[in-house]
């Protein structure tokens, strides 16, 4: 295996690694899910955005989504009327998390893209100064 490969490697996986520490911490922070009374939800259920079931309660006493969703665009007198705080605040959790998993991807194809252009560069340097030296 080429240095080249070895080097890349061993760098790339260390961008997973952080990305995967990145992303135990932020899960980590959810405490509840983005409705009241709602337990936390699943990281691969958060990361795929799947619709979180509308808890017993609301179906049986036909609640208004206002009361009981924190995901919609509330007012903060109207968030904190309902006891939403926690549960607005996972919802931006989750949000983040989201976008925290597609930042890992997006730095990993820039740096591979860096990473091509810069050994590729220097290969070309050293050769360049090489033969200028013989």
């Amino acid at each position: 295996m080429k240095l080249k490969t070895k080097a890349w490697l061993v760098s790339q996986s260390l961008l997973i690694i952080t990305a995967i520490i990145i992303q135990l911490t932020f899960y980590r922070e959810i405490k509840v899910g983005p409705m009241l009374g709602m337990a936390k939800r699943s990281y691969w259920d958060i990361i795929q955005n799947v619709e979180p079931e509308i808890p017993n309660y609301v179906v049986q006493n036909n609640l208004l989504p206002e009361m009981y969703d924190a995901r919609l665009p509330l007012s903060q007198e109207a968030i904190n009327s309902a006891n939403l705080g926690a549960y607005r605040k996972a919802y931006r959790q989750e949000s983040g998390l989201r976008m925290a998993f597609k930042g890992g991807f997006v730095v990993n194809l820039i740096y591979l893209l860096a990473y091509q252009l810069l050994v590729g560069y220097f290969s070309r340097s050293l050769a360049k100064a090489k033969i200028a030296k013989t």
